[in-house]
């Protein structure tokens, strides 16, 4: 199981594999669209650990806060919109990779996708991106190589593979959400822009293996009101955990339902039983077990 952790307003809390909360790392206060602060994070599988951005640098810390390296980004301009710089370790912990967005930071300079030295934060290598980005979500591989979710908002959403050494590859869409590689890392799963359908792709190339648009979940595929939402994920190589959601009219309220999909042919399985806080509040783990957070703000690993 990978490192659990989750932020919140000011801290960000670190679990062990059972869920056990064994580590707060206090952060500035989460950064919004006019007002600086903690935006994305990462932490050791040593747990001893904090990488995190804020909205002029990314910073490691060790556990009583003190910082032990810094890297500036720079300062965000008068004319900076939504924009959220993601950090993540490589999967052997040497290589911190960031996201910054700087075009919509006003920063006087393109979008960069920039790796440390996880170690020193000496700056490695540094790749210019053609993005205009709010965000970025990135997925780290075995063999050290990382994958890049660039969202645009209404303009799109681009997703790059970064290598060690190379410049990144560009899969060249424009409109596909990307939600997570399977755990032989043979394929990984996205949804349309317009949250019209999920597909599962051959990994590396990204060749289309299958979609699945509303019609196979039991819905029309021209109805309105209701998407296939941006949070599915492997569950473990054989099964996609989809999320479909939609609008009740006469109560106005939001419901959703998770469903079953065979990662390998792309049929719907059934649907998955569970009930959630909303339609993002489950963190599929890829050995078969997924975490939901309880009313109370308990996590539960089911």
């Amino acid at each position: 199981m990978r490192v659990f952790s989750r932020k919140l307003d000011n801290v960000v809390e670190v679990y062990d594999t059972n869920l056990d909360l064994v580590r707060t790392f206090a952060v500035p206060s989460r950064s919004t669209f006019k007002e600086p602060g903690s935006e994305g994070h990462a932490v050791t599988r040593s747990r001893d650990r904090l990488i995190y951005a804020t909205d002029t640098a990314v910073l490691k810390v060790d556990p009583d806060g003190r910082e032990e390296w810094r890297f500036d980004l720079g300062e965000r301009g008068p004319r900076c919109g939504v924009s959220f710089t993601d950090v993540e370790l490589s999967a052997d912990d040497s290589l911190v990779w960031v996201y910054a967005p700087n075009a919509m930071a006003d920063r006087d300079r393109e979008d960069e996708w920039i790796v440390l030295d996880a170690a020193t934060g000496e700056l490695r290598e540094r790749h210019v991106l053609p993005t205009v980005g709010h965000g970025g979500d990135q997925y780290p591989l075995s063999d050290g190589r990382m994958l890049l979710e660039v969202g645009e908002g209404q303009d799109g959403i681009q997703i790059y593979l970064g290598t060690p050494g190379a410049a990144p590859h560009d899969y060249g869409w424009g409109d596909r959400s990307l939600h997570g590689v399977s755990p032989d890392e043979t394929r990984f799963v996205t949804v349309g822009h317009d949250a019209e359908d999920l597909a599962v792709h051959g990994f590396p190339r990204g060749e289309v293996l299958f979609r699945c648009t509303l019609s196979a979940f039991g819905y029309r595929d021209d109805e309105e009101d209701v998407f296939v939402e941006w949070s599915p994920g492997f569950l473990d190589d054989d099964t996609v955990v989809a999320v479909v959601s939609g609008i009740d009219d006469e109560e106005d309220t939001e419901w959703w339902r998770h469903f079953r999909v065979d990662a390998r042919t792309g049929e719907v399985l059934g649907e998955l039983e569970i009930t959630t806080l909303n339609q993002y509040d489950m963190d599929v783990l890829g050995d078969g077990t997924y975490v939901i957070t309880d009313t109370d703000g308990t996590l539960r690993r089911m």
